[in-house]
């Protein structure tokens, strides 16, 4: 997966840099920063409304058309882009929801833009998509994840303590529910490195890359897509994980901005 060539669906492993929360204290801090390094390239009107199927009022971040449209494929080329203050964790259920968000602006209707793609900035994918020093944060957790039973079942009996409980018979649940625990992780881990994965975090971590850019192929047929810094092109939109246009290398594939319905290729 990934590469350079043009059309390639690039690797979200090795080619894309993900924002970080901490650069950001908003949302508002993000798009100033993206939306001033895409002047140069597009007229930008910012919280723009329109109306969800005519009848729902809707306000996007931002709409953007072409400073040059020759390259492009629509004769009036514009798209829109919602922004999120990244955030990497576990829960991704914002995320989901900010992604229904972007489908529904595909559906309306913003003026004398009309319908416009959608591209969420950064992509909606973001918690899938942990880097390598998450990776070792997530080893190191469940490296010490034994000795947090013991410490539980320790606490537990300290809080709820059962008739006729000594510190021996404390120490021995404590014990088990530690070596019960290693067990656990030992069994993951083997049954991972089976695979060809060097253990179970490993295994999460590369199926949930996988997920990700399934998902992402998928809302691509929803008219949703990305815009994200890449290592080689600078700010890149992508739509089903391939490069449509790029800072560095302007229009990659003469793709329309047009909402497709019914019939719809890649």
């Amino acid at each position: 997966m990934g590469g350079l060539l043009g059309g390639t669906v690039l690797g979200y492993a090795r080619d894309w840099i993900f924002p970080k929360a901490e650069n950001f204290k908003s949302e508002r801090d993000l798009s100033s920063h993206v939306l001033s390094v895409l002047d140069k390239w597009f007229h930008i009107e910012e919280q723009v409304t329109g109306l969800y199927q005519g009848r729902d009022p809707v306000r996007i971040d931002a709409i953007l058309v072409p400073r040059d449209p020759d390259p492009w494929f629509d004769d009036e080329p514009a798209f829109g882009i919602e922004f999120k203050r990244p955030v990497q964790d576990g829960n991704l259920s914002s995320y989901y929801a900010w992604a229904g968000q972007a489908a529904d602006y595909v559906q309306s209707e913003f003026g004398r833009f009309g319908r416009v793609q959608v591209f969420l900035c950064p992509s909606p994918m973001v918690g899938f998509l942990s880097s390598e020093e998450h990776l070792a944060v997530l080893r190191k957790r469940r490296a010490n994840g034994p000795e947090s039973a013991r410490e539980r079942e320790i606490r537990f009996a300290a809080t709820l303590p059962l008739r006729g409980d000594t510190p021996e018979r404390v120490a021995a649940r404590a014990d088990k529910a530690k070596r019960d625990w290693q067990a656990r992780i030992d069994a993951e881990d083997e049954t991972a490195r089976s695979l060809g994965f060097e253990d179970d975090v490993h295994r999460e971590h590369e199926q949930r890359r996988a997920t990700a850019l399934e998902l992402m192929r998928l809302l691509g047929h929803f008219n949703v897509g990305e815009l994200m810094p890449s290592r080689y092109y600078g700010w890149t939109l992508l739509r089903t994980g391939v490069p449509l246009w790029s800072e560095k290398r302007g229009v990659h594939r003469r793709f329309s901005l047009k909402p497709r319905t019914a019939t719809r290729g890649r």
